[in-house]
């Protein structure tokens, strides 16, 4: 059973405002305010052979890129071509149940640099679409079914010294199904990211180093459980259960 408590505001660290959602300052579970939960206290083994992305982007200043099977002459804005970057079906995503609420579960490897504040990120854009086709060169024509800054401007703050390298996940972020409630099990999930914009702030851009998603597929995965949730601007106060299922 985990604790769910209330809050008033999106960000208790050093990144404050109406569309911060703050995991610098250690384990800590964020509610961002459109129905997600942001975690940076889940800990699950993600080295090479162990983690296994849909998407890698790779680019110095700012990055962006989304998972696709499409990879001749070069793969699209900031991708990493090979076995990190692949499509993804719909039926292949597995849930967790939240108070009967269901989440698609995705997870970040971050790899940026560990010298003086290079370790700071911040995560600007987070798209998903759906498309038949799994080997688009662009998402041109199609509509985001989830999108991060939906009504507010909202930025991801990751420190990535908190879990260095890239042995363990540095962001999960629990995203509810009723927003692609519309989908084929066939088709294929689009998954958009973009880093590095909030260069307001020293130290948030990308190193020439890469980042890397996962997503809880299939029966064989153990299910992430946040250890207490952090509700924020919820109003809720009470116990929770979490199970899992496949679609």
């Amino acid at each position: 059973m985990l604790l769910l408590v209330a809050s008033s505001a999106f960000a208790y660290g050093p990144f404050v405002g109406p569309g911060a959602i703050d995991l610098t300052g250690g384990d800590s579970n964020v509610a961002g305010g459109d129905g997600t939960i942001w975690s940076s206290s889940i800990n699950q083994p993600t080295g090479t052979g162990v983690y296994d992305p849909f998407l890698r982007v790779q680019n110095g200043g700012s990055e962006e890129g989304f998972n696709t099977d499409y990879g001749t002459p070069l793969p699209p804005l900031d991708d990493k071509a090979g076995i990190w970057t692949h499509s993804v079906q719909w039926n292949t995503l597995t849930t967790v149940t939240v108070e009967g609420n269901d989440y698609y579960v995705f997870q970040l490897d971050a790899n940026e640099e560990q010298s003086g504040d290079r370790s700071l990120i911040s995560l600007d854009e987070l798209q998903i679409y759906s498309d038949s086709n799994g080997s688009r060169s662009d998402l041109n024509g199609l509509s985001a079914l989830y999108d991060l800054d939906n009504g507010t401007d909202r930025t991801v703050f990751i420190e990535t010294a908190l879990k260095p390298g890239s042995g363990t996940d540095d962001l999960t972020v629990y995203i509810p199904t009723s927003f692609f409630s519309t989908v084929s099990g066939t088709d294929y999930m689009y998954f958009y990211c973009q880093f590095g914009l909030s260069d307001a702030n020293t130290g948030l851009e990308t190193g020439a180093t890469f980042e890397e998603w996962r997503a809880l597929q299939g029966g064989g995965n153990d299910v992430p459980e946040p250890s207490t949730l952090v509700l924020l601007g919820s109003g809720l106060l009470g116990l929770m259960g979490v199970r899992s299922r496949k679609k």
